[in-house]
């Protein structure tokens, strides 16, 4: 029976180590190592054979070679016992101290209990082929050896449990979990010869769940995957190798489907990929589901590579005997060493993709340069998440002073940052990182919920102030459920909405006129107002002041400054305050600076006025004591 299980085990690994070689592959060094784990375990179930072979034919007559093919055996397990552990090892790939004393230590011991088995006694029992086993020094050193490989390695996927992702750490856990359940049994009844058998089953299932050619290929194009790009990435920079990179993405993609059969795109992209993997020097990758990545060492000129592919893939293309032309964009990305890491890379291609996206440029080049602002605007961004976090994010007011009152009856909440070491960060450097990346989102509801907050426990309506206007993103203005979140955060706090000014900017990123009006009206419902932010920065549209419910239009401190100008301008800034009153709207004007400005805009029918004159945004304990003296 023993040598029925040990030729099923051999028929298992010839079986991985074919299915492994003659497949296509990219050569990573988890594979390297997997084939010598994968020959190790071989060399195992062979000898593991003949080592029954040799003492049935001995007949008691245990000579020399019987016990040197029994100590290969031993030996055939310590060295698959070590090959697993170097498996993990490069798995977790980590450039750390431990993992380099975890190699060294592996190899001084190998070479150490290689030498102890190899001089030690071995004892060989046998009554018949189904009842024989070898004991003795040489025996116990090994399942020494094996349980101290194991237990390193345990403890090793423990410990670095995060450097590995879910299907490697679960794979290798499973491996050795087989491994040492096999090596208690057979050390418990030593007649039952499974460890080898057990290996290969255990390497069966890491072959599957990781090491299976077939994995790293897109079946479309027969070209290496997303996977296998990762997979090469993290190598690179685990191993300190530079690479240069060419990407190659279809503009309009779905355009061959609307015109062609399946089968003839099928076809069409099959002939594309061969085109990009006709350069030796460079490996193929499909990334993602309309682009293409061709990486090259760093002795390729990256120039001369880049303008070859492009040659050759901006043509016209015979489909279904059509004549097409493909839009393309190429993208040369010439140092991989503008990243830290391989996840910081790919983090770095999707930015540099959403930078670009509608860019008229057919070719793209992602340098040093462009490197060094990413990780300026990831460090800010870095900066937003711990300021929220750590709840450094502050709301200063600067009044609005009306002019029928004389005094002061509303306030602009505005956000600021103050950093770790207290510093004041302005808004302008870290605005538009937080709308790039939709942090607005989240910074905007602290803001609101802040100024909800200062309202309702400082009682800001017995000092006068009547409203505070808060500001909304273009993000914030879009979503559909902007009115029950604001709504629900008014409710929470307990404030009347009639408190609530929400301050609407002219941009062109609100397209989606539909959802905001909806969401206005929503919350016009309950009691909230909206101005209109920033009228006459260069997007005027007239017709948001019918349309949009707002009770306020606010001009921009470019448009009131024109008004001093010259009497042309003055002119204009008359005809557009006749006609925003004509519909019943009231005007803030901003950037009022000098008191001849304050007479002047009071005489012409401008509501409110907000400006350096009174005061710049200030923190709410400043806020209050402002109130204090002019109200």
């Amino acid at each position: 029976m023993n040598i029925q299980v040990q030729l099923c085990g051999i028929v298992i690994v010839l079986l991985l180590i074919r299915m492994s070689i003659n497949r296509k592959s990219i050569w990573l060094r988890t594979k390297k190592v997997f084939l010598l784990a994968l020959f190790s375990t071989f060399v195992a179930l062979i000898f593991d054979a003949l080592s029954i072979v040799a003492i049935v034919s001995a007949n008691g007559n245990y000579t020399v070679y019987t016990k040197t093919i029994c100590k290969i055996y031993l030996l055939s397990l310590v060295w698959m016992t070590f090959s697993m552990n170097l498996y993990t090892n490069v798995n977790i790939g980590a450039k750390h101290f431990v993992i380099r004393l975890h190699r060294i230590l592996s190899m001084i011991f190998l070479a150490f209990i290689t030498i102890l088995i190899s001089i030690i006694p071995i004892q060989i029992h046998y009554t018949s082929s189904t009842d024989l086993y070898t004991y003795g020094p040489a025996v116990i050193a090994t399942y020494a050896a094996a349980l101290f490989y194991t237990i390193i390695n345990v403890f090793v996927l423990i410990s670095f449990r995060k450097r590995m992702n879910n299907r490697r750490w679960r794979a290798s856990m499973l491996w050795m979990f087989l491994l040492l359940a096999a090596a208690i049994v057979q050390f418990i009844n030593s007649s039952l010869l499974i460890i080898g058998f057990t290996s290969a089953i255990g390497i069966l299932i890491v072959f599957i769940r990781l090491e299976n050619p077939e994995s790293f290929i897109d079946r479309e194009s027969g070209c290496f995957n997303d996977l296998a790009f990762n997979a090469y990435l993290d190598q690179c920079y685990i191993r300190g190798e530079r690479i240069s990179m060419f990407s190659v993405n279809f503009v309009n993609p779905h355009f061959l489907y609307e015109r062609y059969d399946n089968e003839s795109v099928n076809f069409f992209l099959k002939e594309f990929t061969k085109i990009l993997d006709q350069n030796p020097d460079g490996q193929v990758f499909k990334y993602g589901e309309w682009e293409y990545i061709v990486t090259f060492s760093r002795n390729t000129p990256l120039d001369i590579a880049s303008e070859k592919i492009q040659t050759s893939l901006n043509k016209e293309w015979l489909i279904e005997g059509d004549r097409a032309t493909i839009d393309l964009i190429f993208t040369e990305i010439p140092n991989s060493f503008i990243a830290r890491d391989a996840e910081t890379m790919l983090e770095m291609m999707r930015a540099f993709k959403r930078d670009y996206k509608n860019s008229s440029d057919k070719l793209l080049v992602m340098d040093e340069n462009w490197a060094d602002t990413y990780r300026r605007e990831k460090e800010i961004e870095d900066m937003i998440i711990s300021a929220m976090r750590d709840d450094r994010v502050q709301v200063y007011y600067q009044p609005i002073y009306s002019t029928a009152k004389k005094r002061f009856v509303s306030a602009e909440a505005l956000v600021r940052i103050i950093n770790e070491d207290g510093e004041l960060i302005p808004p302008g450097a870290f605005i538009p990182v937080a709308e790039d990346t939709e942090l607005i989102l989240q910074l905007g509801l602290i803001v609101f919920e802040k100024a909800c907050r200062f309202i309702k426990e400082e009682k800001l309506y017995e000092k006068g102030i009547e409203y505070l206007e808060i500001n909304l993103s273009a993000v914030q203005c879009i979503r559909t459920d902007m009115a029950e979140v604001l709504t629900k955060i008014i409710r929470d706090v307990g404030l009347d909405p009639k408190h609530i000014n929400l301050e609407i900017t002219e941009s062109k990123a609100i397209q989606n006129t539909d959802i905001l009006i909806n969401n206005m009206e929503k919350l016009r419902r309950i009691g909230v107002t909206f101005s209109l932010d920033d009228f006459g920065t260069g997007f005027s549209n007239l017709d948001y002041l019918l349309d949009l419910p707002i009770k306020i239009v606010k001009f921009d401190h470019k448009m009131t400054q024109a008004y001093f100008e010259n009497a042309k301008r003055r002119t204009m800034m008359s005809g557009v305050i006749n006609m925003i009153k004509s519909v019943d709207l009231e005007i803030v004007a901003e950037g009022v600076e000098e008191k001849h400005q304050l007479d002047e805009l009071s005489n012409i029918n401008i509501d409110f006025i907000q400006g350096y004159y009174f005061s710049k945004p200030v923190p709410p304990e400043q806020f209050l004591q402002l109130l204090d003296t002019h109200n």
